[in-house]
């Protein structure tokens, strides 16, 4: 029989192994005090409170306001998801300007690192790629710029609870952080019990059903005005109709 790999390949293999495992055990062998110096260095806002206000500055970019409008039920952009994000741009040391061009790629990350259900990112798609976003090459973009990203991170995509609580707690009244994700969007579901609809990819030219449970609570005022511009379009839409009738 012949050998599962070519000459010299498996001591290969098993040299980058033990390389990998050393990696490994040096990293997690940082005492407390450098690990809490990492994470002031890279996570602190207040190192840089320009950078936040850069980053709400980004949020009420018109594209993103109704992105975050639409996923009412914060599924793929809950408080964490964009507290990790904000956390991602300052791990990757990216300029203000270039916030923009990598939220997307920075939130479809996040999604990757955090959620389970992986069906739920696919909506990004539509909002980062426009109207060819069906294309696997238009894809392979959105992936690369998350790469991109990624490396410069240093590969360093996981974050923990206490330092998106951090971030948040220093602008705790702003309207970003209380996209609370609620309770039955918490919990474990089988594929088989979920809604095909609930897979659907939207974009922003048509308006997903709104959640059964979800739409008996209140909205941030934000996404109320936000519905109230939409509704006043349909019905500027229906008025050269209603006259003639």
């Amino acid at each position: 029989m012949s050998s599962r790999f070519p000459e010299g390949g498996g001591s290969n293999i098993r040299k980058r192994k033990r390389e990998l495992i050393h990696l490994y055990e040096a990293e997690i062998s940082l005492s407390a005090t450098e690990e809490e110096t990492a994470k002031k260095r890279k996570d602190d806002p207040t190192q840089q409170p320009k950078d936040m206000a850069a980053f709400f500055s980004l949020l009420e970019d018109e594209n993103i306001r109704l992105f975050l409008a639409r996923d009412s039920c914060r599924r793929i952009s809950d408080k964490y998801l964009l507290a990790m994000v904000f956390i991602y741009f300052r791990r990757a040391r990216l300029r203000p300007d270039k916030y923009k061009k990598n939220f997307f790629p920075a939130l479809f990350l996040a999604n990757q690192f955090e959620e389970e259900e992986g069906r739920f990112r696919r909506e990004i798609y539509p909002w980062a790629l426009g109207r060819s976003w069906y294309l696997m090459k238009e894809r392979k973009r959105l992936f690369h710029r998350r790469n991109l990203l990624f490396l410069r991170m240093g590969f360093k995509a996981w974050v923990d609870q206490e330092s998106c609580d951090l971030i948040m707690a220093q602008d705790p009244l702003h309207w970003a952080w209380t996209r609370e994700r609620q309770i039955h969007h918490g919990e474990a579901v089988r594929s088989f019990r979920r809604n095909d609809e609930e897979f659907t990819i939207y974009g922003p030219w048509s308006v997903p059903p709104s959640c059964p449970i979800c739409e008996t609570i209140l909205l941030h005022p934000c996404e109320v005005k936000e519905a109230e511009n939409i509704m006043c379009q349909a019905d500027t839409e229906e008025e050269p109709g209603t006259s003639q009738s």
